[in-house]
């Protein structure tokens, strides 16, 4: 079981108190902080042009809904009331027409059951916050030797989710969804079968009608997941992050999008170069920070 990352997040900041020694003359290094995975620097390709990305820190998982009640929780014990009412999730947005997400919208962030789900229903100004007063807990140890917390630039997201693989369409070392060696689909996405594809003679452009399966919404025989899954599921990639494609489309530094596609996208639409529009609180769109680090000289 997942021991969490930033619950409590003096668990992160043991972990970043795991220093090495350090020569005169030389950098000063911190091992990979708790819950947190090393990005080496290199570079990708991203809409056919190649990008050089300095090294960081990811989050292995996606926040989850535990995380982030610690955020919260901290806020209110530090008389932040102002502060709390403003990062509150909107989890209205759990709400259609069908009924069907109605108790999503009591428990799903707020329910032990849901303790290591992805946080979700928030605003990128929302998640932003989150990043300072991370960055704020971190260098109430280190001061400014962390340079900050924050959310990744997509070159940056993209690359981590690829891993070793700089050419990967996925997250995992090849071009289909599912894992033949253990028989189980490798992201939580839409499926859509063939009965939904339609091919109209007027046009001639192909058409989804009628519903995608489980009546329009993803269901445990697709992939494992009625909704979203547990941040920690399916198969890390090289790097060791999980769900870099599907679950939840992640906030990234650019506005306007989410990055690597949602329980609700389709196959193509869960690919590591993917974008989906992103304006507000959704019920498909969370975060994962990223860490930098400005060594110091002696």
């Amino acid at each position: 079981m997942k021991t969490g990352r930033i619950i409590t997040y003096s668990v992160l900041i043991a972990g970043l108190a795991l220093l090495s020694a350090f020569a005169p003359g030389k950098k000063k290094f911190i091992k990979n902080p708790e819950g947190f995975v090393f990005v080496p620097m290199g570079t990708t390709v991203i809409d056919k042009d190649t990008v050089s990305v300095q090294a960081f820190w990811m989050a292995k998982t996606e926040i989850t809904n535990k995380e982030y009640r610690e955020y919260l929780a901290d806020l209110k014990a530090n008389g932040d009331m102002d502060g709390y009412q403003k990062a509150l999730p909107d989890t209205t947005q759990w709400r259609d027409k069908s009924g069907y997400n109605e108790p999503y919208v009591e428990f799903y962030f707020r329910h032990p059951a849901y303790n290591e789900y992805p946080v979700v229903n928030i605003s990128r100004e929302q998640a932003e916050m989150f990043c300072v007063w991370l960055t704020k807990k971190i260098r109430e140890v280190y001061g400014n030797d962390i340079n900050d917390v924050r959310l990744p630039y997509r070159e940056e997201w993209v690359m981590a989710a690829r891993g070793n693989n700089p050419g990967a369409v996925y997250p995992w070392n090849g071009t289909t969804l599912f894992n033949e060696k253990e028989q189980k689909y490798a992201c939580n996405f839409k499926r859509m079968g063939a009965e939904s594809i339609h091919y109209n003679d007027s046009t001639e452009k192909i058409e989804v009608w009628g519903y995608y399966d489980y009546f329009g919404l993803p269901g445990m025989l697709n992939d494992a997941a009625d909704i979203t899954a547990p941040a920690e599921s399916y198969w890390p990639n090289s790097y060791g992050l999980y769900n870099m494609s599907g679950n939840v489309a992640e906030m990234v530094q650019q506005e306007g999008i989410a990055v690597g596609g949602s329980w609700k996208s389709t196959g193509y639409d869960v690919r590591v170069e993917s974008t989906m529009p992103f304006t507000g609180p959704a019920t498909t769109v969370g975060f994962r920070p990223v860490i930098t680090y400005t060594g110091k000289t002696k």
